[in-house]
């Protein structure tokens, strides 16, 4: 797991000593190409940080796979699920092989009780990146608007 030193999208507001407590509150994961790591609809409890390698995330609709984003090293994926209980919303697919971080919601509580003022920097970090994605499909969606897309 040293790969969590390269500090990269909400990662990268936190301290070595940070780091250092919230890796022992994660697990190492790797991945394959092609390797689903997340299945669309399945039940989630955990935060996941991509360390290294690219994956797609992909939603099944009207019999089709849609393309939703491709997440880099700095990204994380699980915030939908973790911070409002419920199914996932799409499919999370390895594009290369790579790492990931994975800290589980119990975990997460621990490392706020731990460490607060860094999770109120990590915290804050994924609300940036959350955001960031909303802005985006709000663009995709006025741009589906204003193509026709949806009004046919």
């Amino acid at each position: 797991m040293e790969q969590i030193e390269k500090r990269r999208g909400p990662l990268r507001r936190l301290s070595d000593d940070d780091i250092r407590i919230l890796k022992e509150c994660s697990k190492p994961h790797s991945f394959k190409a092609d390797e689903i790591v997340l299945q669309q609809g399945q039940h989630n409890a955990s935060l996941f940080f991509v360390l290294d390698g690219v994956l797609h995330v992909r939603r099944h609709a009207e019999g089709q796979q849609v393309l939703l984003g491709r997440l880099e090293p700095g990204s994380f994926f699980g915030d939908i699920s973790l911070f409002d209980p419920g199914p996932t919303t799409a499919a999370v697919v390895g594009v290369s092989p790579g790492q990931l971080a994975e800290v589980e919601g119990v975990d997460l509580e621990r490392f706020i009780s731990v460490r607060p003022a860094a999770a109120a920097r990590l915290l804050h970090g994924l609300l940036a990146g959350m955001a960031d994605r909303l802005r985006r499909t709000d663009d995709r969606l006025v741009e589906a608007i204003f193509w026709g897309g949806l009004l046919r």
